[in-house]
């Protein structure tokens, strides 16, 4: 189960999810990022991973793309802080 919430304050969309980043939920963040970057070209994204327990291979994949399109990946605690390491190399 996921909860992904959206908020957009002109300069930056940032998506907040919660719980656990596989299956159909996947392909609702990449809706969501899609219909925010057709929205306003100008807006950074922002990931906010505070709030995930796991992340698929299939979601590594996701955030992964996000990320060399300029998205920014915001995490908390050991796993989650591995996870950005893994996507971004840093």
């Amino acid at each position: 189960m996921m909860k992904i919430t959206a908020d957009n304050n002109g300069e930056m969309t940032t998506f907040r999810l919660e719980g656990t980043l596989i299956g159909e939920w996947i392909t609702e963040l990449l809706r969501c990022w899609q219909q925010a970057m057709a929205s306003d070209q100008r807006s950074h994204i922002r990931v906010d991973l505070t709030g995930v327990t796991y992340v698929s291979d299939a979601g590594k994949e996701l955030l992964g793309m996000m990320y060399r399109n300029g998205a920014e990946l915001v995490a908390a605690g050991v796993l989650m802080k591995a996870v950005v390491e893994e996507i971004t190399g840093k």
